[in-house]
């Protein structure tokens, strides 16, 4: 009997597509329509160690595909956060200039001190 070499092969189990051959046992390594993962379930230990039958090679070497993370347009934490704080800015920038006024002149009426009393000696 002949050695297969490690690389993937239909799997034996017929769950997936593709199992990975160590060269001595199969491997929990799985690969489905292009999803690379490993099986959750583990092979039975016979069966494990049981070589892949000639000519059952994957065509090519399963590839992970390449997952794009986009993130959710739209209002966010972030974007509530920021309408509250320029709300706030808005706010006080209108108390200020409300209690600002326009006339520079004192309104209080002031007195010239007392002349200070010298004692004589």
């Amino acid at each position: 009997m002949t050695e297969q070499q490690a690389g993937w092969y239909t799997d034996p189990t017929s769950e997936y597509m593709y199992r990975y051959w160590n060269g001595t046992q199969w491997t929990n390594q799985v690969s489905s329509s292009g999803t690379t993962l490993n099986a959750p379930e583990a092979m039975d230990p016979t069966a494990a160690t049981t070589p892949p039958a000639p000519g059952s090679e994957a065509p090519s070497p399963p590839v992970a595909p390449t997952v794009q993370v986009t993130q959710k347009s739209g209002s966010g934490f972030g974007a509530v956060i920021g309408g509250i704080v320029a709300i706030l800015a808005v706010i006080v920038l209108v108390v200020v200039l409300v209690n600002q006024s326009g006339d520079d002149s004192s309104t209080a009426t002031t007195q010239a001190p007392a002349p200070a009393t010298t004692v004589a000696p």
